[in-house]
């Protein structure tokens, strides 16, 4: 009869009270950690499409705001002092000015409350 040989290898794991909590909080952390992450990946590729969306908005109000421009040198080459007598307007005659010394108006002599 063959002897059989048993080989028996005991392995003691010493754990410290509380550290498997420390582990859980550890695992807990790291979780946290990688939907924070996701979180702001997202948050920058919203932010770089809404920077682009922005841009094209700007290039398209530019756009429209040269062609109002077009339109508003074009218009303004029409209007002559013989189209103003044609709409009613006149000529502003007997214009008088009032010239105000120093940083406080004053006139005086005259009255000047309400």
């Amino acid at each position: 009869m063959i002897k059989q040989k048993t080989n028996s290898i005991f392995i003691r794991v010493y754990s410290y009270p509380g550290e498997h909590y420390a582990f859980q909080g550890l695992v807990f952390v790291l979780v946290a950690c990688v939907f924070a992450y996701g979180y702001f990946v997202s948050l920058s590729i919203m932010n770089v499409v809404t920077h682009k969306e922005a841009i094209v908005e700007s290039d398209r109000l530019q756009s429209e705001v040269s062609m109002l421009e077009e339109e508003y040198f074009a218009l303004a080459k029409e209007v002559t002092p013989e189209m103003a007598g044609r709409l009613g307007l006149t000529s502003v005659s007997d214009t008088s000015f009032v010239r105000r010394p120093g940083a406080v108006g004053s006139a005086a002599g005259a009255r000047t409350d309400i």
